[in-house]
């Protein structure tokens, strides 16, 4: 008892408060300014970690010593007579005081005023997903499970675990999932998990291991809080392979159970169960997921064998029917590659396509496919359509958002395509399509905010990259700047998919050699060029020179029409775009406006060529329609359309507001020399305004060949 007062003497007690009282507001404070300061995310730790340490040498202080008029002096030489220990206990309960009411107001303070202070970060349309978690939503990634086999072949079927429970959580609702290509992009890699969590924007992550032998099958899986690394959760499963249905499902439903701890939410999701039934068909399907990931040719004629293979064993799987098609449309011929004939890859893709969404009407993957296939068939309303529905069913799906956004920008929807496209890397930054989507937006519809952002989010993709510098090229912040010319012209990956750069062609002059390194399909290529340039006899030669299947081909009959209704060859230009599009009168395309070959450009060349053969209903008809396209552009971009709204104008009769396009077009670099060609166009070759625009781009281009050690052009 005499121990007790003894410590009470001494203010022990007292000083044990009024140190927990002080660290506690300074644990409070440190928590509060730690983000604003942006000071590292262990410094709440160290600050709690010191208070913890302190405290019991504050107590042996306050034990040993004692504060005098003299200062401090251990106790044992105080006489106890002349002691102020009482004295000093009571500034001490003062302080106490002050620190209790320091800490009252600074709990009233951030409930009531840190807490409901939303205005300092404002939500964004493309913000809207990455904070879901600040409206009562939660977000997770799911990293691919670790395949802890012996057999590294069995890489698959612990990918398709993650697989299986990432797309169950992706049709939660108001649940934020990270894109499979960003979550995998981690696999192998040995990062601390609150690093993986702030690079793919999340605020949890699942990981786990899945250990496979014989017929038995142990699954690992545990939640992690992203922001202290803390474990919210964790289960082992011990099953049969037989039974990896049911346990895939369990582990769903264990995993949204203790999601449903952090929701704010008073809706209970359903999570659906795996569509397959066979477990041959499951390891086809998973195979298939496999090798499709790196979108080569043999790579996707592996997968497709796969996923018949899937169908096959199982052709009430619906999933796998979803990839089949895809990879059915991923493998369709073009120009510039062999692959399954166009009209066969249609009805195959067609096929799959219904029988996915006969057996899961909800398939949003089913939708996305038929939405690629309706697009590589210009019907452009219904792909939109398609790819709406997929959006509606799972706004996680970052393949929607990103073909979603191709879509609205064909239709002159700039603005949408904008917000769409960075839904999709939000949800996918480690994939380098949607930012390589994004990179062909900027290039379309150049903008310089847009830029910047895909720059800042894109530009670890060496094809974003290059992308960039052509548009760098295009729209300098100096006319012609020569710095980006000379980057563009030194990259090895230069070549005939590089249009934007070759509109400014600097070597200007076409000769067999220059574009021989440029070109991946001898003589086309060349042909293409001698049109843009007005070399019409060099074309039609390099053309007559082809074999037949290749005379036949779309882009070859396009530009063959561009060719011939420049010379005012009219029927037989219209004949061209006919054979090339089967009569079908296109508007919106795959190429930019910009482009000569884009939908719109051919159809207004059509439209010139129907007025000229006296068919003034026909062309009306196909004005209107470009009018209104025409119309949204305008409200939608500055860039990216001068030449279809300059050709618009010039048939319509108002040369003035097209003269008046072109030049202010030209102030911001986007006129090509070879534009003067073009068969609208060059119908203004009488206008003096016409005329010096294109004097002033051949002397920007003249100064630039002088500083590059070329001589002028003889053009």
């Amino acid at each position: 008892m005499d121990f007790f007062k003894e410590l009470n003497r001494r203010n022990v007690f007292r000083v044990g408060i009024a140190y927990l009282l002080f660290t506690w507001v300074i644990i409070q404070v440190t928590d509060t300014v730690a983000p604003v300061l942006r000071l590292p995310e262990w410094t709440l730790a160290l600050v709690t970690w010191i208070s913890i340490i302190g405290f019991p040498f504050a107590l042996l202080f306050a034990w040993a010593f004692e504060l005098t008029p003299q200062g401090l002096v251990r106790d044992k030489e105080v006489d106890h007579f002349q002691s102020i220990a009482k004295s000093t206990g009571r500034r001490i309960d003062r302080i106490v005081i002050v620190l209790l009411v320091i800490a009252v107001v600074f709990l009233v303070a951030q409930n009531h005023v840190f807490d409901n202070d939303q205005s300092a970060d404002p939500i964004t349309p493309e913000t809207d997903i990455a904070r879901q978690n600040e409206q009562g939503f939660d977000s997770i990634g799911v990293l691919p499970f670790t395949n802890m086999s012996n057999d590294p072949d069995q890489d698959y079927f612990s990918d398709g675990i993650s697989e299986e429970l990432l797309n169950a959580l992706a049709k939660l609702k108001n649940l934020q999932v990270a894109a499979r290509t960003s979550s995998f992009a981690f696999k192998g890699q040995n990062q601390d998990i609150s690093e993986i969590g702030r690079k793919l924007k999340v605020d949890t992550v699942l990981e786990g291991s899945v250990r496979k032998s014989g017929t038995r099958l142990r699954i690992t899986a545990q939640l992690i809080e992203v922001e202290n690394g803390f474990h919210l959760w964790s289960e082992t499963y011990d099953r049969e392979l037989t039974d990896i249905f049911a346990v895939q499902d369990e582990i769903t439903k264990a995993i949204v159970d203790a999601l449903l701890l952090h929701l704010d939410t008073g809706e209970v999701p359903a999570v659906p169960a795996t569509a397959a039934t066979n477990m041959s068909a499951y390891d086809a399907y998973l195979q298939g997921r496999h090798q499709m990931q790196s979108m080569q040719v043999d790579s996707l004629r592996e997968a497709l064998t796969s996923f018949r293979a899937a169908t096959e064993a199982d052709p009430d799987f619906a999933p796998a029917w979803a990839a089949r098609a895809l990879a059915v449309t991923f493998m369709r011929e073009t120009a510039f590659r062999d692959g399954i004939p166009r009209e066969e890859s249609r009805l195959l893709a067609r096929a799959a396509i219904d029988r996915a969404l006969a057996l899961d009407p909800q398939l949003a993957d089913a939708y996305v496919a038929e939405g690629m296939l309706f697009a590589d068939d210009y019907r452009h309303e219904e792909a939109l359509a398609s790819l709406q529905k997929a959006v509606e069913i799972n706004p996680n799906l970052a393949d929607a958002w990103t073909w979603l956004s191709r879509i609205l920008g064909r239709y002159g929807r700039v603005k949408e395509a904008i917000k769409s496209i960075k839904v999709a890397m939000q949800l996918d930054p480690h994939n380098p399509i949607p930012a390589t989507m994004a990179a062909n937006l900027v290039g379309d519809f150049y903008d310089p905010d847009f830029f910047t952002y895909v720059e800042r989010n894109g530009s670890q993709f060496p094809r974003v990259q290059q992308i960039l510098e052509e548009v760098r090229a295009i729209y300098p912040l100096e006319p012609y700047d020569k710095a980006a010319y000379d980057r563009l012209l030194a990259s090895p990956t230069l070549d005939e998919r590089n249009i934007p750069a070759l509109r400014f062609d600097l070597l200007k002059e076409v000769d067999e050699e220059a574009m021989s390194r440029l070109s991946r399909v001898e003589g086309e290529f060349l042909m293409w060029m001698y049109i843009s340039v007005g070399q019409f006899d060099k074309a039609e030669a390099l053309y007559n020179a082809l074999p037949p299947i290749r005379q036949a081909f779309v882009l070859n009959l396009e530009e063959r029409s561009i060719m011939q209704a420049a010379q005012g060859q009219c029927d037989a230009a219209l004949d061209s775009l006919d054979r090339a599009h089967g009569g079908e009168i296109r508007i919106h395309g795959e190429i930019g406006p910009n482009a000569d070959r884009s939908n719109s450009n051919l159809a207004l060349n059509r439209a010139y060529c129907l007025r000229a053969l006296g068919r003034e209903e026909e062309a009306e008809a196909i004005l209107e329609r470009l009018r209104e396209y025409v119309a949204t552009l305008r409200e939608n971009t500055v860039y990216g359309f001068f030449s279809i709204d300059a050709k618009l104008r010039v048939l319509d009769g108002d040369i003035g507001a097209a003269l008046t396009i072109l030049e202010d077009a030209a102030r911001r670099n986007e006129v090509a020399w070879t534009d003067r060609y073009d068969p609208v166009l060059r119908t203004l070759g009488g206008e003096p305004r016409f005329a010096a625009i294109f004097t002033e781009i051949d002397k920007r281009i003249n100064d630039l060949r002088a500083g590059l050690g070329m001589p002028p052009s003889p053009f």
